[in-house]
């Protein structure tokens, strides 16, 4: 005795429709596994801190810089810094703890320290750490209208400094 037998129909629209779900679905999980295996680095300061127990710094306010790593992929931190609004300079923090360059694994931070000095912190563009392959992480300080401002005003003097240079060779 035979069993009876069924057929089914399945039209191109169908296998389109189907296909069309299933690789939208394996767009959207690449997708977040991209973005959640990425480097995350947070630059954060805090101004007026003590460090309790240490010679060096008995009796004196600090401000802290630190940055951490909460993604998920290694980022090497070759310098802590700060860039400051047109015309004051730029600086390097070099009291770093651990030494910098140092590999930031997931979960894992730094503290750049930053003596007592007669910084004007107002002057300040951003806070920033760079890592080993020249990306830049910001603490953004003062307004974006202020930083534009400021990038355009260094441009015309690096620009200007450089036509210069360029004069004295001639000469």
């Amino acid at each position: 005795m035979f069993g009876p037998t069924f057929h089914v129909t399945i039209s191109g629209s169908v296998v389109a429709v189907y296909a069309a779900v299933v690789s939208t679905i394996t767009g959207v999980a690449q997708l977040s596994n991209f973005l959640r295996d990425r480097a995350k680095i947070k630059v954060s300061v805090r101004h007026n801190m003590e460090i309790v127990g240490d010679p060096r710094y008995q009796g004196k306010t600090l401000t802290i810089v630190r940055v951490v790593n909460s993604g998920r992929r290694p980022v090497t931190i070759t310098t802590v810094g700060a860039q400051c609004l047109f015309p004051h300079n730029h600086f390097v923090l070099p009291d770093c703890n651990p030494p910098l360059p140092h590999e930031l694994t997931e979960g894992k931070h730094l503290v750049a320290i930053m003596g007592p000095s007669n910084l004007d912190f107002s002057t300040l563009a951003f806070w920033e750490a760079s890592d080993a392959i020249g990306r830049d992480y910001r603490l953004n300080v003062a307004p974006w209208h202020a930083r534009a401002l400021s990038r355009i005003r260094w441009r015309r003097q690096w620009r200007s400094d450089a036509r210069a240079k360029r004069q004295t060779a001639k000469d």
